[in-house]
């Protein structure tokens, strides 16, 4: 066994664990002019953590995300902690995206898990992906996941496992959190996610912005394998979702 050290953390590999995709296809976001900043989208088989305060754009980001592949014959499966079922898709039809419609498809499925009556969210998550053949996977959020659990200890052993499953099974993945403590670096609530995550993006409601076009902003803050730009990046939300803005 090789035993590999994040964050000061241990992670024991043994050889038989599948590792990230190294194809150089990427999956797109769907979000106009993000792909074309990041090599045309996420990782094969990748975590990707999306952070930000309230409002300020993550669980569009990630609608918009499970939409796309929809489209492209990509399953997806959004797990939800936080809001009602149909408030989601309530909220994804102002873009015009009929998740109810791909739903009674088979294309997606959305699913609301109470965190405090998890017993096994491993097992539950894969069963879920099993049972939809889900190449998308949204999990929204970690704050709320984590808020379930005893201790630090316990958060930090669950976001490791389930994101390693989530590689194993080839699904490429959003994780949702809140910031709370951007100014020591911090880009989630528990400070863990960001180490297993293979990309940080991290969303803001910017109340005194130099970005002339719109109060909003994304900062890619990490991708693997990727060049990426290290300003913040303009974004607005339209009618057609979130899109990045041309300076």
């Amino acid at each position: 066994m090789k035993k590999i050290s994040r964050a000061k953390n241990l992670i024991i590999r043994t050889k038989s664990e599948p590792r990230i995709h190294h194809s150089s296809e990427r999956v797109p976001t769907g979000i106009k002019g993000l792909d074309d900043l990041i090599g045309g989208g996420f990782i094969p088989s990748s975590v990707n953590l999306v952070s930000g305060g309230a409002g300020a754009g993550k669980t569009v980001f990630a609608l918009q995300f499970l939409y796309t592949g929809a489209l492209r014959g990509e399953k997806g499966l959004f797990i939800s902690m936080e809001e009602e079922l149909q408030d989601l898709k309530d909220d994804a039809r102002t873009f015009n995206w009929d998740f109810e419609k791909l739903e009674a498809e088979g294309k997606v499925k959305f699913v609301y898990i109470y965190p405090y009556e998890i017993t096994n969210f491993q097992t539950l998550l894969i069963n879920e992906i099993a049972q939809v053949g889900a190449k998308r996977v949204v999990i929204d959020s970690t704050s709320v996941l984590g808020m379930a659990l005893d201790n630090e200890f316990e958060v930090r052993k669950q976001l490791y496992a389930f994101a390693s499953q989530l590689k194993r099974v080839g699904c490429t993945s959003i994780l949702t959190s809140e910031i709370v403590d951007l100014k020591n670096n911090r880009f989630s609530r528990f400070g863990v996610e960001e180490f297993v995550a293979d990309s940080v993006i991290t969303l803001h409601l910017l109340s005194d912005s130099k970005i002339k076009e719109s109060q909003r902003a994304m900062h890619i803050v990490k991708m693997r394998r990727t060049q990426i730009p290290h300003n913040l990046i303009p974004i607005k939300i339209t009618p057609q979702g979130l899109v990045v803005l041309k300076k």
